[in-house]
This record gives C-alpha cells, sequence and structure tokens, in this order.
C-alpha cells in the first residue's frame, strides 16, 4: 500500500516478478478490494495461484511517525507483512512504504542481528567497473564510531556473500584521503576497522571516488549517505534533462545519434537509477527491502529481485553464526 502509487504499481510489479520467478510466491498485505482491482488484470492463474492476499483495515502513511505507528498500526498492512516475516511464513519483505516505520516495526518484530546495535539502508551504485555497496543510506542520521564499524562489517559479508568477492574492498566515505582528515568518530571508526582482520580496510575515499570503481563497499553515516545518493540522482536527471534540450528539433543531431544508438543505449541501462532500486536494511535478522517510494513499476521489479537473490542467499542466516562467532571470541579474550 506504500509508496507513491501505491498498489497500482507494487501489484503490477509483483505479477510482472512472478512471471519471472517460477519458484516464487508472494503474500499480498493491503485493502482486499483495492489488491482485487489490480490483481484482476492478470489472467495467468499459474502467477495468481502463487498469490495470498491478506486483508489489513490501516496501512501506514509517509507522514507517520515510527513511534506512533509502534503504538497504533502494529496490525497495519506493513506491520501484518514484517510479523509474516518474524514467523517464517516469509523468507523477504518488500514496500515502498514509511523508511521510519519500517525501521522501527522491522526491529520491534524482526529484531538484529547478533551484535549489531542499529541497521543500516544499503544499496548497489553504478561505478566505472562495476558496482559499490553504499551504507548508511538514511536510516541513521547520526553515528558513532562503533557503528561504522558494523556497517562495515555488514557490508563486508554481503558483498562476499552476494558478488562472490574473496576479500571486498572497504573504505570510509571522508572529507579527504589524509589519515588526519575528517571527525573524531570518522578517524576512530577507521583504527577500529585497521585491526579487524574480517575487513579488507583501505582507507578513506572522497565523494568524487565513489563512482570510479575499485572499492566495493563504501561506509558513512545516514545524513552523509542519503545527501550523496539524492545528490547522484540528481545529477543523472539534470544531465538526461540537458542531453534531451541540446537535441531539440535539430534533424542533424537526431540523425547523429542514430549513429551512436547502441552505445547511448548501454550507458543509458548503466546509468538508470531503476535497476539500482531497493535498499536493504542490512542488520536485521531478516531479508527487509525498501523501494524507493517513487519507483516506477520497472523500478519495483528490481527491488522484489534485490530482496529474492538476498532470499535465495539466505543473507541472514549467512551474516548471523559469523557475527556470533565473533562475539563469543570477543568475550573469550
Amino acid at each position: 500500500m506504500g509508496g507513491d502509487h501505491g498498489p497500482r504499481v507494487t501489484v503490477s510489479a509483483l505479477l510482472e516478478s512472478l512471471s519471472h520467478h517460477s519458484n516464487v510466491s508472494a503474500l499480498l498485505y493491503g485493502d482486499r478490494d483495492e489488491l482485487a482491482t489490480q490483481l484482476k488484470y492478470c489472467q495467468d492463474t499459474s502467477i495468481l495461484s502463487r498469490i495470498e492476499v491478506r486483508h489489513s483495515d490501516s496501512s501506514v502513511s509517509n507522514t507517520d511517525k515510527p513511534s506512533a505507528v509502534i503504538r497504533n498500526k502494529r496490525d497495519s498492512s506493513m506491520g501484518l507483512a514484517l510479523q509474516a516475516l518474524a514467523n517464517s511464513e516469509a523468507d523477504a519483505f518488500v514496500s515502498a512504504g514509511n523508511t521510519g516505520a519500517i525501521m522501527a516495526l522491522g526491529l520491534y518484530y524482526v529484531k538484529s542481528l547478533p551484535g549489531i546495535s542499529r541497521p543500516a539502508i544499503c544499496t548497489a551504485i553504478p561505478t566505472s567497473s562495476g558496482r559499490s555497496y553504499v551504507l548508511d543510506l538514511g536510516a541513521n542520521l547520526d553515528c558513532s564510531a562503533e557503528q561504522l564499524y558494523q556497517f562495515a562489517l555488514l557490508g563486508s559479508m554481503m558483498a562476499a556473500e552476494l558478488d562472490g568477492i574473496e576479500a571486498p574492498v572497504v573504505r570510509l566515505l571522508n572529507v579527504g584521503e589524509e589519515d588526519n582528515k575528517g571527525h573524531a568518530y570518522i578517524q576512530d571508526a577507521a583504527a577500529l576497522l585497521e585491526n579487524e582482520p574480517l575487513i579488507n580496510y583501505c582507507g578513506y575515499i572522497e565523494g568524487n571516488g565513489i563512482f570510479a570503481g575499485g572499492t566495493d563497499v563504501v561506509v558513512c553515516d545516514g545524513f552523509t549517505g542519503n545527501i550523496a545518493l539524492k545528490t547522484s540522482e540528481g545529477l543523472v536527471a539534470m544531465v538526461t534533462e540537458l542531453f534531451r534540450a541540446a537535441v531539440g528539433n535539430s534533424w542533424l543531431a537526431k540523425l547523429a545519434l542514430l549513429l551512436v544508438r547502441k552505445p547511448l543505449l548501454k550507458l543509458k541501462a548503466q546509468l538508470d537509477p531503476a535497476i539500482y532500486n531497493g535498499a536493504f536494511f542490512l542488520g536485521l535478522n531478516a531479508v527487509v527491502v525498501k523501494s524507493h517510494g517513487r519507483a516506477t513499476e520497472t523500478a519495483f521489479v528490481h527491488a522484489l529481485d534485490v530482496a529474492i537473490d538476498a532470499a535465495e542467499h539466505n543473507l541472514p542466516e549467512v551474516l548471523s553464526p559469523i557475527l556470533k562467532q565473533k562475539i563469543d571470541n570477543q568475550i573469550e579474550k
């Protein structure tokens, strides 16, 4: 029920996703009548047979405060879906709804992984050599050195599991690459990471280095990460608009575009924000994925793909014993 477009996008995206994943079924939470209106457009009974609609009288709005949601909307569509996840009725959760509410209800029902104080929002972004995971992107505006260390550990283990990277390169986002640059908590986090054998920490990275490639995991506080993400999205949108304006109605420019059509389409596909939609709440003890609220059907399909991929890798189940073993080792010391 969440996001700017509600069931019109989320349900149609689900139908599209299920058509590509014959081994996946779905629990669909929300207003029964609204969901039925969207489901009637599907004539494929093999897809419909894999969808179970579960009615909820209430849903979480974008203006609801997380504390109020915990008190009054635990039986909302979002709350019921996260309860199903916590009860192992589902392997993954996806929503385009209120980020703070997902965080609050996720901690309430799903809990966090061993030794993790707060989950971080993490997503993949395109780079010149592939992609890089960036976290936190807005779940925690203020972070301690210990939390940045936890984010780095989570991001490194996730990149190793999902992308098969033996020793992911991890860097802290900072205002410079020199050791004496940045806030004290960033320098303290760097000291923690330098002494962690489970993390291939390679120093600081500046904002202009995020897209250069060569770094698998970029770690920062949620305030900095969210601004960096939104700025990059705005830049892509501006460049696209300027390009269209530059071409205009010029027949010569359009003719030239025909000659480079294939590489331009490839570039567009690489930079399209829709294909990077779907961010993990990394650190929760289950797969919880947040879609952009403005997501189109195509973008929401990608968020579903992210969730399905993480579920197939049993990501939290992979991370949990490693974190627990680390805690046990620290206690022994």
